[in-house]
């Protein structure tokens, strides 16, 4: 699930908490190294069945991808300008494609409400 701003990460991360527990993993660059490495060794021994964070979490080295969820995918905040250069829905796309799994476009402006 990619959020495209980091401060709209912990509510998302509460309502998947609230209805999946705790087989969850967040990524996005305001945590420590230590907070990082936890979180990818967690996607990584597949202790977490769900990954929520903003564009660099499409990176995560996640081994049975399911879906991909990009919330507000009309957000520019999913095109990084930094090197390397990319963009996060064009990766979703290939990975969806390579995986033969949903690719989910999400436009609406409000959050989630009633969906989980």
């Amino acid at each position: 699930m990619l959020v495209p701003e980091i401060s709209l990460t912990p509510q998302m991360v509460d309502r998947f908490l609230a209805r999946f527990g705790d087989c969850i993993a967040v990524l996005h660059s305001k945590l420590s190294i230590g907070e990082r490495h936890d979180q990818w060794k967690k996607i990584k021994e597949e202790k977490a069945k769900i990954v929520i964070g903003a564009r660099s979490a499409i990176f995560a080295p996640i081994k049975k991808l399911g879906i991909i969820i990009i919330d507000e995918e009309h957000d520019l905040s999913y095109k990084s300008d930094m090197t390397p250069r990319f963009n996060a829905k064009d990766i979703a796309r290939y990975l969806a494609k390579q995986n033969n799994i949903p690719l989910v476009l999400r436009k609406c402006y409000t959050r989630f409400k009633n969906v989980l």
